[in-house]
Order: C-alpha cells, then sequence, then structure tokens
C-alpha cells in the first residue's frame, strides 16, 4: 500500500561489522575484510510507540540480519556499489521506509597510507511519481495494459493506483484517432531520469514510433509530477509543463489523486482541472449526439443513379467519373445546381455531383447559397485540373471568333486572354459544356465557347487554342452530394455552416472553439443572409472526423453559441 511522506521518525544502526569480500584488487575478493555498515531508516514509529507493538515499527534486529546477510553473501568491486544494493534491498522489503541513508566504511582498505576509514555514505528514498499514459494505434486497451503491466513488473516502481480509461480528441496533429488515457500512481525508488529510461524503454517495447511531433502512437507515457521538484533539462521537464492545458492528464489524474500540488503553481490537481473547465477555452461533448452513421464505403450498384451538373462533357462529369469510375451505374446531366440537388433530396438521383470551389476564383457562390435548402449531405469530393480551351466550329480560326460561350467560372479564369483579344465578347452560359453545345447548335463560325478538351470530342469542335487559363494550377473541387447522413469512417474532412449575429467578436469565439481543441481550419466562406441586413451564414471547412472526440467537443459548444448550426458532411 502506498503512503506520503510527511515528518518521519529515525531507527539507526550503527557500525554493524561484518566481514565481507568487496574491492577492486583479487585477493580482497578472496581473503576478506572487515567492513562497518551504518544504516538510517526514515519511518513512522509514533502508532508503535503508543501500542508498544513490535510488528508497528521495523525490527532493527532483523535489519542487522539483513545486513549481515547481504553484505556477506555478495561480492562488489565498489563499496559504492555495496551501498546501493543494500539501500535497494531495504527499501523493497521494507515497505514503511520511505528513506534511508546508508554508509559503508572499509576500515583496512589496502591503500598503504595512514588513513583510519575509507567510507561512503547515500541516500535514497521512496519517491511519488504520477504518470500519464495514452494510445490511439492498434488495440489501445491492451497498450496501455501491457505498460502498466510492464512497471508492475519493475522491481524498482510499486504501481498504487490507476485511473479509469477516457476517450479523448487529439492534439496539435488532429487527422489520427481518439486516444485512450489513464493516469498511475506509483512509488519508485528509481531518480527521475532513471524513471525516464524505463518508460522510454515500455515505448520502444511497445513499438512506439517518434516520427511526428504530436503524431499518432502506439504508447505514450509521460512524467506528470514527480515529488515535489522542479526539473528543466533538455532531456525532461517536470512538471510537465503541458499538464495545464491537457485534459486527457489533468481529469484521469483528479480520480487518483487529487490533491497532488503542482509545486510551481501550489495548487492541487482537482482545482487545476476546475480551472481548467472554467476557463471557457473547452467544453466537453461526450454526450453530444452526431446524427451521421459511418460506412465502410459509398454503395454504387448498376441501378445507382448519379446527377452532374452540366451537359454531357462537362469538368462535372469528368469529376463524376474519376471518383466513381467510368461505369457500373446510371449518369445523368441536369442544366443547374439546384436542380441536381433536388434530384438527390427527393431521390431522383442517389448521388448529385457540382463544382463547389475554384483555386483560382474561389468559391462557387450558388452552391453555398442553396446547399443548405436540401436536406443533403457531402459524402465525398473530387479534385479536377482545369485546362480551358477555345473551342469553334471545324474550319475556324481564332481570327474569326467575335463571341465565346462559358460558365461564368469558366471566363472569369482567362483574364489574360480576354486582354489580348479585346474584340471577343465572353457571354455567360449556364456550364461549359453547355456553351459547347451551343456553338454546334448556331453554326455560327464567329461563335466560340471556352470548354474543356472533352467538350470539343463529345460535339466535335476544334480546338483553336489550348489551355487559356492564366494558371497553370488551376483546379475545381467538386463535392459529392447524398441524401442521407452517412459518413466513410476514413473520413478526414468536415463541412459545417453556422449563422451569427452582427456583433464584436462573434466569429472569433466560434473560431477558438476550434483552435482549443487542436481542430486544423481548412477553409472559411461567408454569404449573407436573405433578409438579415449584416447578418452572415458562415461555411467552414475543418480537419477531422465526426467519430473524434475533439470534433464533438467543438460541435457541442459551437451548437451553443451559434444559430442553426449544420454538418454538411464528412467526407
Amino acid at each position: 500500500m502506498c503512503q506520503t511522506m510527511s515528518k518521519l521518525d529515525v531507527i539507526t544502526v550503527d557500525e554493524l561489522e561484518v566481514f565481507a569480500y568487496h574491492g577492486v584488487m583479487p585477493e580482497e575478493n578472496v581473503v576478506g575484510q572487515k567492513f562497518c555498515v551504518s544504516v538510517s531508516m526514515y519511518t513512522d514509529i509514533a502508532e508503535a510507540g503508543r501500542r508498544d507493538d513490535i510488528d508497528m515499527t521495523v525490527n532493527y534486529a532483523g535489519v542487522c540480519e539483513d545486513i549481515k546477510k547481504f553484505v556477506e553473501g555478495n561480492t562488489f568491486r565498489l563499496i559504492e556499489s555495496v551501498a546501493q544494493k543494500l539501500a535497494d534491498m531495504l527499501l523493497k522489503k521494507y515497505k514503511t521506509v520511505h528513506k534511508i541513508t546508508v554508509e559503508i566504511k572499509k576500515p583496512w582498505a589496502p591503500i598503504h597510507l595512514p588513513v583510519n576509514n575509507v567510507s561512503v555514505k547515500i541516500e535514497r528514498a521512496r519517491h511519488d511519481a504520477y504518470l500519464s499514459l495514452g494510445s490511439n494505434m492498434g488495440d489501445r486497451k491492451r497498450n496501455l495494459d501491457k505498460a502498466i503491466e510492464a512497471l508492475r513488473s519493475d522491481d524498482c516502481i510499486e504501481v498504487c493506483g490507476v485511473a479509469d480509461y477516457i476517450v479523448t480528441a487529439p492534439v496539435g496533429f488532429t487527422e489520427q484517432d481518439d486516444f485512450l488515457n489513464t493516469a498511475v500512481k506509483i512509488k519508485t525508488l528509481h531518480s527521475p531520469h532513471e524513471l525516464l529510461t524505463v518508460i522510454n524503454k515500455i515505448e520502444e517495447d511497445g513499438e512506439r514510433k517518434r516520427e511526428l511531433h504530436w503524431g499518432p502512437r502506439t504508447i505514450d507515457i509521460d512524467i506528470i509530477l514527480y515529488d515535489n521538484l522542479v526539473i528543466g533539462d533538455e532531456t525532461l521537464n517536470i512538471p510537465h509543463p503541458e499538464m495545464l492545458n491537457r485534459e486527457f492528464v489533468l481529469r484521469p489524474l483528479a480520480q487518483i489523486a487529487p490533491y497532488a500540488l503542482h509545486p510551481v503553481r501550489g495548487k492541487n490537481v482537482s482545482k487545476l482541472l476546475e480551472e481548467f473547465y472554467e476557463n471557457e477555452k473547452y467544453v466537453s461533448g461526450l454526450d453530444y449526439e452526431i446524427e451521421f452513421q459511418g460506412i465502410n464505403s459509398l454503395p454504387v450498384e448498376p441501378d445507382t443513379k448519379i446527377a452532374y451538373f452540366g451537359t454531357e462533357g462537362t469538368y462535372s462529369q469528368r469529376a463524376m467519373e474519376s471518383f466513381f469510375g467510368e461505369g457500373g451505374y446510371k449518369s445523368f446531366a441536369i442544366p443547374s445546381f439546384t436542380d441536381v440537388m433536388r434530384a438527390v433530396e427527393s431521390g431522383e438521383a442517389n448521388y448529385g455531383v457540382v463544382p463547389i470551389e475554384n483555386s483560382s476564383t474561389g468559391g462557387i457562390t450558388d452552391i453555398y447559397d442553396h446547399i443548405g435548402d436540401y436536406n443533403i449531405y457531402i459524402v465525398g469530393e473530387q479534385i479536377i485540373k482545369i485546362e480551358h480551351a477555345l473551342l469553334g466550329l471545324p474550319g475556324s480560326c481564332v481570327a474569326d471568333i467575335k463571341k465565346v460561350y462559358s460558365h461564368i467560372q469558366g471566363i472569369m479564369q482567362c483574364p489574360s486572354f480576354f486582354e489580348a483579344h479585346p474584340d471577343i465578347k465572353p457571354v455567360e452560359k449556364s456550364s461549359t459544356a453547355e456553351g459547347a453545345r451551343l456553338v454546334v447548335e448556331g453554326n455560327d463560325r464567329s461563335v466560340g465557347a471556352i470548354a474543356g478538351v472533352q467538350a470539343a470530342r463529345v460535339y466535335g469542335l476544334e480546338i483553336l487554342e489550348n489551355v487559356i487559363n492564366d494558371r497553370n494550377n488551376n483546379s475545381t473541387r467538386f463535392v459529392i452530394l447524398s441524401g442521407k447522413k452517412t459518413y466513410i469512417d476514413s473520413s478526414r474532412k468536415i463541412s459545417i455552416s453556422f449563422e451569427l449575429k452582427h456583433e464584436s467578436g462573434a466569429l472569433y469565439r466560434i473560431l477558438s472553439h476550434f483552435y482549443h481543441n487542436g481542430i486544423n481550419l481548412e477553409k472559411i466562406e461567408s454569404r449573407p443572409i436573405p433578409e438579415k441586413t449584416w447578418e452572415y451564414r458562415f461555411f467552414v471547412d475543418i480537419a477531422g472526423n465526426l467519430k473524434m472526440q475533439g470534433v464533438k467537443n467543438a460541435l457541442s459548444v459551437i451548437n451553443r453559441d451559434a444559430d442553426n448550426v449544420r454538418i454538411i458532411g464528412n467526407y
């Protein structure tokens, strides 16, 4: 049973003479010589004194026998080793002894000079230490169990308490699974750095890889507190510098050691945990309900219907084929964004494919303005490199073209082309492929289209000038829509929307919840809310998965602080 050291009494054995065989010289190990051993044991003997009960104290007669047997029965080259090993043995055997001093005198030391004694005196103690353990790879519970068993197997460590295992969100690098965490209280004879070596070996045996700071790991063990020491060097910092900011440290530690004091802050663990929860940087989302269901993959059968925006030959069709493959389902084009959304909501289509963002021109506002009007959700994304070409009727040339049809995004992505051809007038159409189709339908050599080369193949047009968009790295992100609240288990991006009043600090408060839960913000868009002057609906992409505890924490408090919070998808 572990106890806490307070003001202690001392039992002393002074200069017990023992004949033994310790020394560096070979003859010392054969001939032997006299050693004088003194031991002081720090313990609590008050109750033994009041009851006059030898069983409640340390029997010094037994200690003397143990010293004699140990010193005579072992051979060491150094009296330093005699002292260290003897101290370890006595502390392990006599659990009520908290601290011990051992002095080994060697009066017959073979140094051939006039000296009364050569001696070594050491002080060793049983130390209180608190460890934090976590795992988020493989069988997390088994990893923690094995690490704790390894601590128990060390004969210089006594495990006094293990907290309940809890699930917590990853910190820093968030694209990883949640952690299973616990805290362990130990008594140890190891010094802080010796203990660090022990736990590093346990991590190594548990196949811990140190490839990414704050990355995933099979087992992670940290020394949080060690007695009341404050240590700071290149290998070890105690108290752990991040303990005040980590629920996964404070919460389990408060269960097994609520009154353990932080040696710098002067506050106990229970108070530190209370302050952590009170500073409003953190809200636990343990009870937050996620209505989405995780699945292994999106179901696609021969009768699956997929609607894509535009007409045949559009980039949306290419995105669909890149995501789902070029066959094994039924597909059809729909000329407007909202009609694609409506088809998915009604069940006319199982999935829909629409563009949502371009790397050159940004978000497509029509998508953001209407996606919240339908019960649809993003279940995937596909990025397509955009290379626009000037298309015309067979036999035409660039000099013939006076007017070009294209989607507004296609027009916006080719400003240099229009600067070089000021006589060519852009005309906005519902999609790039629709513009190509209308060129064929109109049969006018002065009319061209800005579209992809696939549209030229579909509609029999000639490529008059290729790659006319300004940026070589021009890409468009397409999203896959579904009418079901599902997400693939391995998904790593979440899109949400919420509304805020036009008041100071409103957006900052919301975004801070991502920061305080270690969640990376990947994108943010805002759109005015109709009929609400100067109020906005925000669309945010974050890194994470709906199973992650940090995501649940953030969504829980955002649900409290914002209006009309909606999870658009996890993909």
